[in-house]
């Protein structure tokens, strides 16, 4: 689960039967289902059988045969989801130790059936369906009472090699409380990828502190130390990386022989004879470069089992090693649980803190029940931990409580306020040559160009895929030089920095690769520790004012990372940074928003639209003309706007695909091959790994038919991917002493037969020479990538696969590569063009990724304005109701009530209605709002006068009373022109109570901001000077004694703890807007040049400025081990 998250299966029943048959039945018998169900809290469980699984797969009860679709009929097509599928594994080495003692085997197995219950219970705990509450109301997240599940045990991967692991699926229907009752209505299905986080974590937890499991490794005399996937066999760890390499290789074999098979019987699907034939076929192979030997499927399990019969147990004390819940320190579980989730996310929600601190129990040796004691203090512990942005707490939605750090909005407040500094430079634009001979920079590039040439401190360009970025800064560039001034790239990956200063011809590397040489650090939560002094560079990184600093890619740099360059930048006297990028693009992995605080900020912001990319591909011309219509279709979709239009843009010109999942993958994978073998440029976008790893591999095996690739010298690259001459591959770590760079595309040259691989750069027809090691760990087929691999590309046809993970920035990304072609490919009923821009519609509408602590602050502001819309929606709803029965069912309710209490009513009565309604419509159209107000009070007196009235006739008293009033003003001013208008005083007082209470909230919310500026001020100024204490004790304490010193001798009244206090003071506002570390460097520089004075004229050898500073640090430590730190006057 915690790698494949949620895979969404939706398609036609029959291909619904196919993946349960290749799933369930590849060992030649049923497997028992079994299905969870809880409701309320209370989890029950039963096994079911194949009959009554394909009952449930239909939304039906799998208990009833005659039972009907629960919730709305999905239709005859199948288009909602069957299910949503997760999975429970265990780790590779607890499934080795299974494999080889039936003993862990059974008790494995009934650990991961409990750990599914909890999985559920955990999905349970946060799930929401979709439902109308109200009367013409919006549909809301409705907390659900009852979730199913079913799940089927694993005991092998598909490779054959041992994995425990359980298939669940999630009815992707839930049982909500409505306005009707108990109804069947779609879970929410970002709920369900939000949850997936949670749900592992939940299993994980429940695997590694189940008390039977541990004790039967023990009694097995086994090691068993806390891990992911249930812990780990400290024994049988050394076997992982075999077992795993097998798996890998025989699941290539496999998928090869499926692929002849399926091109020799087009339209057929495999038989579970079949399926188990490949599986011997795949065992049957040693070695990629070798012969198939006659080794059958059982020679090959039952040479795995002599392998694992070898382990000898270590544990021969046979004691279970449980650890004393009173050792762990909650507030530590909690401390650490948050500074996970802050490494990746500047806010995050109960689900998420939830899931870090189950994350962080498992990682320890207690059982279950101290598990939950201890669990239920971390999160106790936690609530000192965060910070919540936001009162507003849903009853029906978990995921929209948002808490942040106090590390977060430091962080944050500082990029912003280092932006807002440069910004605040201002600047005058610079010069730049539009003829670039043969064609001119467009006006948006020019002015950006100018921008960059000039002398701004900050400048932000963005730009659409496609709109010259890259040729507007090489313009800049040419200009800068012939200003002896130098331009410097740098990117947050080491292929984008390469490909940019490739492109300008200027220096370029990677944003860490820059810190780290400076001095800087950062650990495996991507937090950087910056060095006292940063270290000298070489003349090329060297920078000062006359530096241009350029960042591309700038939206997919962290805020973390943002924070180090900044004070680098800073430090060094960076002249002008300039952030190249494209905010609507793929954001930054950790925590994002870099880009969009920057824009925020300057006053040198451009935004490049004139997009040239895309050409129309006619066959003649030798310079095709440029596709306006489909350029100007992506800037709409780049806004995320008119996805219908964009749809049927690519319908009309027959780039839109449908079909089955295999379908679907089998014809991108024939296309890309053709499009290859034919020397055209071509890749697939894929939304997952996985996806890509299917059409990579299918890719391969129709070139190797083909000859395309030569497969006489195989080896075996990453996650298993065969590795030949002529197949396409990257490179996934970056490597100095190789020279490749992380997602870097290649073409392999040359296979040796030691393991090595010669990969060249198809463009430069430059070589390299990759080792084993990297080869097999880092190197992968590369004919589809995700849209992080796609990002920069720009090939011929470019193919999109569209999915339910698929988000607008990936969207964006996959159909815009292609120069003459962006095909879209869906998994939908043939020619049903309605299913298709329901997907594509659906994945605009997903914006994912973190865009920075003002974004989710705007995003809070408008769920409270949704939230007072949904609360008042009662109120409109009852107005609604009285004005509708004023003038239809009023008449027949007075009629009964008269008739109640023996008033005879009389023609005038029936009239009444009407009169009252227009001369409430009269008022209605300027005092909905408060009109409604009115009703609710009439409402509650009604109810008081009438204890025993009823609703009905609540109702009609309160719309009479409304009603009347109504029409008396209106009778009174046409009777007596001039009369002040009763009832419109009446609303212009519900008005200014109105007013008063929005004033009041503007004032919550004002004083709620100065709370929150105050805390991260504060938390800023304890930064600066926990750093000056650190770096510049001696300097602090002379800038104090001199600063009393002056206000003693100007006020010589002061007292010195006046004195004291005025210091302080001083020191926080220095501290606060940025100049006491400037000030205090300045002394410390002031000191060394008076130092070196005072050597010369006493005749002795200046010290070096490293002999100056290792004194100044020795002095450091003294200071610090006698605590005397300058700065606790």
């Amino acid at each position: 689960m915690s790698k494949g998250g949620v895979v969404t299966f939706r398609g036609s029943a029959s291909a619904a039967e196919n993946y349960l048959r290749e799933t369930y039945l590849r060992e030649g018998a049923d497997l028992p289902v079994t299905h969870i169900a809880v409701e309320n809290g209370q989890a029950s469980v039963r096994d079911i059988d194949g009959e009554q699984f394909r009952r449930w797969m239909e939304h039906r009860d799998p208990f009833d045969a005659d039972s009907p679709v629960r919730g709305q009929q999905r239709g005859g097509q199948r288009k909602s989801p069957v299910y949503h599928e997760v999975l429970v594994s265990s780790s590779k080495s607890l499934s080795l130790a299974a494999a080889a003692n039936p003993r862990i085997g059974e008790a494995l197995e009934a650990a991961m059936a409990r750990a599914s219950v909890a999985s559920v219970e955990a999905f349970a705990e946060h799930a929401v369906g979709r439902a109308v509450m109200q009367t013409r109301g919006p549909q809301i997240a409705v907390r659900a009472t009852r979730v199913e599940a079913t799940h089927v045990q694993h005991t092998s991967s598909r490779g054959g090699d041992p994995h425990y692991h359980r298939h669940m699926q999630l009815l992707p229907r839930v049982q909500v409380h409505t306005r009707k009752g108990l109804e069947w209505k779609a879970v929410d299905g970002s709920m369900v990828y939000a949850a997936a986080g949670r749900m592992s974590a939940a299993a994980d937890l429940a695997m590694s502190t189940d008390p039977e499991l541990r004790r039967v490794i023990a009694e097995e005399r086994y090691t068993w130390e806390p891990g992911v996937g249930g812990g780990k066999i400290a024994e049988f760890e050394p076997f992982v990386d075999d077992f795993s390499s097998r798996r890998d290789q025989v699941a290539a074999h496999k998928e090869a022989a499926e692929a002849s098979w399926r091109s020799e019987n087009p339209g057929k699907e495999p038989s579970a004879r079949e399926l188990r034939a490949w599986d011997q076929l795949g065992w049957a192979t040693d070695r990629p470069e070798k012969k198939a030997t006659a080794k059958t499927a059982a020679d090959v399990i039952e040479d795995q089992a002599l392998r694992l019969a070898e382990v000898v147990p270590q544990n021969e004390s046979r004691i279970v090693v449980r650890q004393d819940p009173s050792t762990i320190d909650p507030d530590v579980i909690a401390r650490e649980a948050v500074k996970d989730l802050e490494a990746h996310s500047t806010a995050f929600s109960r689900m998420e803190l939830l899931a870090a601190i189950d994350r962080r129990v498992a990682d320890t040796y207690v059982m279950r029940g101290d598990a939950l004691t201890v669990r239920s203090a971390a999160i106790e512990a936690a609530t000192g931990e965060v910070l919540e942005l936001d009162g507003l707490d849903p009853q029906n939605d978990a995921k929209r409580t948002r808490f942040t750090t106090r590390r977060v909005v430091a962080n944050d407040s500082e990029v912003s306020r280092r932006l807002q500094k440069r910004a605040q430079r201002g600047g005058h634009n610079g010069h730049v040559a539009a003829d670039r001979g043969g064609f001119s920079l467009s006006e948006d590039q020019a002015a950006a160009a100018r921008s960059i040439t000039g002398d701004h401190a900050l400048v932000v360009v963005e730009g659409a895929a496609g709109s010259g970025k890259t040729t507007m800064l090489e313009a800049a560039n040419e200009e800068l030089l012939a200003q002896d001034r130098r331009l410097v790239a740098i990117s947050p990956t080491k292929r984008g920095a390469l490909e940019m200063g490739k492109s300008i011809g200027a220096q370029a590397t990677s944003v860490h690769s820059l810190l780290v040489a400076a001095g800087a650090s950062f650990d495996d939560r991507g937090r950087w520790t910056l060095p006292l002094r940063w270290k000298p560079q070489s003349d090329e990184w060297r920078m000062n004012k006359d530096t241009v600093l350029v960042v591309d890619e700038a939206g997919m740099l962290d805020k973390e990372t943002a924070w180090a360059l900044h004070r680098y930048a800073d430090e060094q006297g960076v002249g002008s940074i300039v952030l190249l990028g494209d905010s609507k693009q793929l954001p930054a992995v950790g925590r994002g928003g870099y880009l969009r605080d920057a824009w925020g900020a300057t006053t040198a912001y451009h935004d490049l639209k004139d997009v040239r990319r895309f050409r129309i591909a006619d066959g003649k011309s030798t310079t095709p003309q440029i596709d306006t219509e489909y350029a100007d279709a992506s800037l709409k979709l780049r806004e995320r706007e008119e996805p219908e239009a964009f749809v049927a843009l690519l319908q009309a010109r027959g780039q839109v695909r449908t079909g089955e999942v295999d379908e679907v993958l089998g014809r991108v994978a024939e296309t890309v091959a053709l499009e290859t073998e034919a020397g055209e440029s071509s890749i697939a976008v894929a939304s997952t790994n996985t996806v890509a790893s299917r059409i990579n591999r299918a890719v391969y095996d129709e070139l190797v038919a083909r000859r395309t690739i030569d497969a006489s010298v195989v080896v075996q690259g990453r996650d298993g991917d065969p590795i030949a001459k002529g197949a396409r591959v990257a490179t996934r770590l970056n490597d100095k002493e190789m020279d490749v760079a992380n997602r870097q595309v290649w073409e392999v040259h040359s296979v040796q037969w030691g393991g090595s691989v010669i990969v060249k750069d198809v463009e430069s027809g430059h070589h390299r020479t990759l080792d084993p090691d990297y080869v097999q760990d880092n190197l992968q087929l590369a004919f589809a990538v995700t849209a992080h691999g796609a990002q920069g590309m720009t090939v011929d046809t470019a193919h999109m696969v569209l999915s339910d993970q698929t988000d607008a920035a990936g969207l964006y990304v996959g159909l815009t590569r292609g120069r003459y072609a962006n095909v879209l490919h869906a998994v939908a009923v043939a020619e049903d063009e309605a299913d298709v821009l329901e997907q594509f519609t659906a994945a605009v509408s997903r914006v994912r990724g973190d865009e920075g602590l003002s974004a989710v602050q705007e995003t809070i502001a408008r769920e409270r304005v949704q939230q007072t819309a949904i609360e008042a929606q009662p109120e409109r709803d009852s107005l609604d109701l009285s004005l509708e029965e004023g003038t239809f069912e009023l008449e027949p309710k007075r009629r009964r009530r008269w008739a109640l209490e023996g008033v005879d009513a009389g023609e005038s009565a029936q009239e009444a209605p009407v009169a009252t309604r227009d001369a409430l419509e009269d008022y209605r159209g300027e005092y909905a709002k408060e009109i409604s107000v009115l009703h609710q009070r009439a409402l509650e007196r009604s109810r008081e006068n009438y204890p025993a009235g009823g609703e009905w006739r609540w109702d009609i008293e309160a719309a009479e009373e409304l009603l009347s009033a109504a029409e008396e003003a209106q009778q009174a001013m046409q009777q007596r022109p001039g009369t002040p208008d009763a009832f419109r005083a009446q609303l212009e007082g519900v008005r200014a109570e109105f007013a008063a209470q929005q004033r009041a909230q503007e004032q919550i919310r004002r004083a709620e901001q100065e709370r929150v500026a105050a805390e991260a001020r504060d938390q800023r100024i304890a930064e600066v000077l926990a750093d000056a204490r650190v770096r510049f004790p001696g300097e602090t304490k002379q800038l104090a004694l001199a600063r009393r010193t002056e206000l003693t001798t100007a006020d010589p009244s002061m007292s010195p703890d006046e004195a004291t206090r005025q210091i302080r003071r001083e020191l926080n506002d220095a501290a606060a807007n940025g100049t006491l570390i400037d000030s205090l460097q300045g002394i410390r520089t002031q000191n060394h040049r008076a130092q070196i004075e005072k050597d010369r004229n006493q005749g002795c050898r200046p010290l070096s400025v490293h002999e100056r500073l290792a004194r100044v640090n020795q002095r450091s430590r003294e200071r610090e081990a006698s605590q005397d730190h300058g700065m606790e006057l």
